[in-house]
Order: structure tokens, then C-alpha cells, then sequence
């Protein structure tokens, strides 16, 4: 059967669903109108469905024959921040209608390809060999939702899908390279204490900020002279607060930052150390103190396609979508919830380009102006559906293995 002729005929439906999402976005922990929409799509279908506490909400379909289970996954929240009702180069065909909160990363569309997949599936259960498991879940950009992954490790299943809209990629190429695919965020947040004192004499003052210029340096420059080069790792610093006055040498400074990297062991517990190292002696020389508000914890939760899940979807994506699809392309350097999934179950994160400078598609997400093709949504969900059903078909080996962790103590251990 000819998956893609199925998404096409529900193109539309798959557009005017993203559009209504993205009229009336949510931030996360209080989508209560887009989860009522998603519900009412599911009763639609005929899919079963439970709505988790603080997780969001999880249909089931049950195929004509018994079989293995997948999840497919999608987040559901919106950004908290104003949209440019234009892209990059002309209006947007539709804009939030909700001041100061916008769909700004592509959840909408993540939602809505979705949707379009399980309406497919629903109406073709002779082709499923199993069950599929739909997640819809809340509050991604701030892990309010994270208990849908804990439920679903209780429920348990043989692997799981997702999709992320990438405006760095072209419109309508799929990226379902094994190996890392969004990297591991290690944020911490530190004091440091030093002595007050008058702008009109310094010397008689300790200011923190001579001791932080040079943590932040050696901070930085412990990318380039610490860690492996083989590894992507980025750092930034995110905020700095000190003082109120201008002639006033404040006593305190605190900053956050942010170390991310790809690899599921060393580098984090590398960076670790060394930032530990660095604040110790830098804050020795100056004199000063310091203090974590929040400490920097290596970890391996990182998103990391399965290798043997990747070729199944290669294929799939060749077989849906056609040679020319299939995409290459480095790691996002990201953070995902995904990656919280995959402690438990193998799988991809697919990620499916919209960017297209004609359309005016391809500003950054987290960007007043991001946009989405909406031509590339029919791929996402015939690549969704494609998967599912073979992967419930195949009987590839898939090597594998499980954490032991339930997701609070996970979320304990790397100090969330």
C-alpha cells in the first residue's frame, strides 16, 4: 500500500489541525484546550485513550493481530514569548492569537503530524501487527511532562518514534542517522562571594567580577584545551547578576551556565571535574569564595537513535518517501525529552527540514519568526506510520539495554 498516497489525502486535515494549535498555543502545564482537542480526535478514531498527571495524554490502537508495541511520541506546549507575525521574508499564513505565548519551536506541527499518523493507522488496523501506543506530551520545554515516560515504562513497549521539525534542514529531507541526535545538557549555577566596596577605591574592595572574568575564560577555553575535540561540546554562560548601583562594588555575583555535549559518559564527567577544578583555584587567587546554587552533574541522558532502529527507519523512510528523502546531518546540539525515553526503549528521533528560503522558512526555533513549510507535515506523518508498521513487522534483532531507573530517581541523579 502506498503510504504517502494515504498522508496526502489527509494533508489537509494535518494543516488545518497545526493551524489550530498554533492559534492557541499553551505553555507547558496548562495545555487543558489543546489536550481537549487532541482527545476529541482520538474518540474520533475510535482510539482508546488515559490522560496522565503531569505527562499528558496516551492513546492506544490495538492492530488485527498481536504483536510487539511501539510508543510515537509528540510534545504538545508552546513558548512563552511574543511571534513576529512575519518569517524571514513575508507574513506567516497563521500567527498566535494568544499575547505572549507562541509555538515557536514546531510542536504544533509535531502534534499535528501526529494526529494525521493515528487517523491513517485507525483507519488501516489490518496493517498493524501489534499495538501502537500515541503519547501526546505536555510541558517539553521545561520537563513539566515527564511522568508520561514513567508511565509508559510501567506499560512497557519494544520501542518508540518521534519527530522534530528542523529549520536547518532542508524542506521535506528526514535525518534518521544512528548514533547521538540531541546532546546532554549539564546547567549549573554558582555564587561567588566577595568583599564590597566604594567605585572610588577599588583596592580596598574584592570584586567578584575580576574572579569571575577569569572563571568564565577558563571556563571556555576548557572546550578547546580539556575535553576530546571528537566530541561536539558547546558552552555558554546565560546570565550574570551583580550590583544595582554604578560606584558600587557588590559583595556577590552569581551566574548560570550551560555545558552540552554528545557523549554518553566521559565528557560529562571530564567537564565535571574541571569546572569544579577551575572555581576552586580561580576563586583561591582572588581571594573570593564560591557556591553552588545548582551544581553542575554529569550524566548520560542524551537523545541516541538505536542502530538497529535507524536502519529499520532508513528504510522506511526510502520506502514512503523515496531515495532522495533520506538525510544526513550532525547532532543537534539541543536538549530533548526524547532522551528520557530512550533510556527505556530503542528507538529515532527523526528530524524533517522546513527550512525554505522561497517561503521564507528557516529562522531559528526559539525565533519570533520561525515558521513552518506546511508542504513537509504529510511527509512527517507517512514516515510516522511507515515506521510503525514496520517496525512491528520486522524481526531484526534490535540490541538493547534498558536502564533499571524509574525516571525520579533519573531526574534526582542528574539534579533536576
Amino acid at each position: 500500500m502506498d503510504i504517502l498516497k494515504l498522508a496526502e489525502k489527509e494533508e489537509q486535515y494535518v494543516i488545518d489541525m497545526r493551524r489550530k494549535f498554533h492559534r492557541h498555543p499553551e505553555v507547558g502545564g496548562t495545555e487543558e484546550h489543546t489536550m481537549e482537542i487532541i482527545k476529541k480526535e482520538l474518540e474520533k478514531f475510535g482510539i482508546e485513550y488515559e490522560v496522565v498527571e503531569r505527562g499528558g495524554i496516551v492513546g492506544k490502537l490495538k492492530g488485527s493481530k498481536e504483536g510487539k508495541r511501539i510508543i510515537l511520541r509528540a510534545d504538545i506546549d508552546a513558548l512563552p514569548m511574543q511571534e513576529d507575525p512575519n518569517n524571514i521574508i513575508k507574513p506567516k499564513t497563521c500567527v498566535s492569537e494568544i499575547d505572549g505565548v507562541a509555538h515557536m519551536c514546531g510542536h504544533d506541527g509535531h502534534t499535528a503530524m501526529l494526529l494525521g499518523a493515528a487517523k491513517i493507522l485507525s483507519e488501516n488496523k489490518d496493517l498493524i501487527n501489534g499495538e501502537i501506543v500515541f503519547a501526546f506530551e505536555q510541558g517539553e520545554e521545561i520537563g513539566y511532562g515527564l511522568m508520561i515516560v514513567e508511565h509508559l515504562r510501567q506499560m512497557k513497549a519494544d520501542g518508540v518514534w518521534g519527530i522534530h521539525l528542523q529549520a536547518e534542514t532542508p524542506s521535506g529531507k528526514i535525518s534518521v542517522d544512528p548514533g547521538p541526535r540531541m546532546a546532554v545538557n549539564v546547567t549549573f549555577e554558582i555564587e561567588i562571594g566577595g568583599k564590597g566596596g566604594h567605585g572610588s577605591r577599588p583596592d580596598l574592595a574584592n570584586n567578584p567580577l575580576d574572579c569571575f572574568a577569569d572563571v568564565y575564560n577558563s571556563l571556555k577555553d576548557m572546550r578547546l584545551n580539556k575535553l576530546d575535540p571528537f566530541f561536539p561540546t558547546t558552552f555558554s554562560v546565560g546570565y550574570v547578576k551583580m550590583g544595582d548601583a554604578p560606584n558600587i562594588i557588590p559583595e556577590n555575583l552569581t551566574f548560570g551556565a550551560s555545558l552540552r555535549h554528545t557523549d554518553h559518559e566521559e565528557i560529562g564527567s571530564k567537564a565535571e571535574k574541571y569546572i569544579r577544578d577551575i572555581l576552586n583555584d580561580t576563586c583561591k587567587l582572588h581571594n573570593c569564595t564560591y557556591k553552588f546554587i545548582r551544581e553542575p552533574k554529569s550524566h548520560n541522558i542524551l537523545t541516541y537513535n538505536n542502530e538497529d532502529c535507524s536502519k529499520i527507519a532508513a528504510q522506511s523512510v526510502v520506502k514512503a518517501l523515496g531515495e532522495d528523502a533520506l538525510y544526513q546531518r550532525h547532532p543537534w546540539m539541543g536538549g530533548e525529552s526524547m532522551a528520557f525515553y530512550m533510556q527505556y526503549f530503542p528507538g529515532v528521533f527523526a528530524f524533517l527540514g522546513i527550512g525554505n528560503e522561497e517561503k521564507g522558512t528557516g529562522a531559528g526555533h526559539h525565533n519570533p519568526h520561525f515558521d513552518i513549510d506546511e508542504d513537509v507535515l504529510k511527509l512527517g506523518a507517512a514516515a510516522t506510520v511507515q515506521y510503525a508498521i514496520d517496525f512491528l513487522n520486522s524481526d531484526d534483532k534490535i540490541n538493547f539495554t534498558a536502564s533499571e531507573e524509574d525516571i525520579t530517581t533519573i531526574l534526582k541523579r542528574i539534579g533536576f
